[in-house]
């Protein structure tokens, strides 16, 4: 087991990537305190992580709100008397619109919940990090933070570059504490979002849904594969673990080589 007893805090349970992190982490033999806002959901994955053998405490969290993030960390350490791992998966994808005709409050919610939900959370687990002298942090972040960012997602774009350079600015400034950081940028992660969009581009080119698939992998993946959820996860855990140890700073790409640079 990867992490065995260690105390993981994990955001953004949802049915992708938060629920095959938390399974991982919990089939790895960590304790885990779970949330999102969705708190029917995240019970429902705390059944699951229980069943795979883990302790969990499951929580309703909203990144938005810094006491939200404040509690889900608090709830960990009075349960399980600390925290070493920080998951931040969760995030708001902002406005559908061009920079010109962009609505500020809805670039303001996405920093709100992508950028300032990390540093609320990191801010919360650093006390305990700093005690134990170990910390593992990571930040799920994607492409388009680093990459070509897609039209109509500039803020959630934007949002994921801050928080691509908190990791830097964390790993920096807190390696003395024994505290590493690490960013996990996405691509497509094949799934019940993925396929309905290929499904989407196959109908307005007027091809089949497996030619269009098949075209993109074609086009965009030098593995001509898209990774799943459960094997991104694979990488959280990774950084999450002994393995990287000597690992901060980064920003990991994880998306079959549709990009090389994080």
């Amino acid at each position: 087991m990867l992490i065995k007893d260690r105390v993981a805090v994990i955001t953004g349970i949802g049915p992708g990537m938060g629920r095959e992190i938390a399974l991982a982490f919990a089939q790895n033999g960590a304790r885990l305190a779970i949330g999102a806002r969705n708190i029917e959901f995240v019970q429902k994955v705390a059944q699951e992580c229980v069943a795979a053998g883990a302790e969990v405490v499951a929580l309703r969290t909203d990144l938005a709100d810094r006491a939200s993030c404040e509690a889900i960390v608090t709830a960990a350490i009075d349960r399980f008397g600390g925290v070493d791992i920080l998951v931040q998966n969760g995030h708001d994808t902002g406005d559908a619109r061009l920079v010109g005709d962009a609505d500020q409050a809805r670039w303001r919610a996405a920093m709100e919940c992508n950028l300032f939900g990390a540093l609320s959370l990191f801010q919360a687990c650093l006390p305990s990090m700093r005690e134990r002298g170990d910390g593992r942090v990571i930040l799920v972040n994607s492409g388009a933070a680093n990459n070509r960012p897609p039209e109509y997602l500039a803020s959630y774009a934007a949002s994921k570059a801050a928080l691509a350079s908190l990791v830097r600015s964390i790993a920096i400034e807190h390696g003395k504490d024994g505290i590493r950081c690490n960013g996990v940028h996405l691509g497509p992660v094949d799934g019940e979002n993925f396929r309905p969009w290929i499904a989407g581009l196959a109908e307005q080119k007027g091809i089949s849904f497996e030619k269009c698939f098949n075209d993109y992998l074609e086009a965009e993946f030098p593995l001509r594969y898209v990774p799943t959820a459960r094997e991104c996860a694979g990488t959280v855990l990774y950084l999450a673990s002994d393995l990287a140890r000597v690992v901060t700073g980064q920003g990991i790409s994880v998306n079959g080589g549709q990009w090389f640079a994080a």
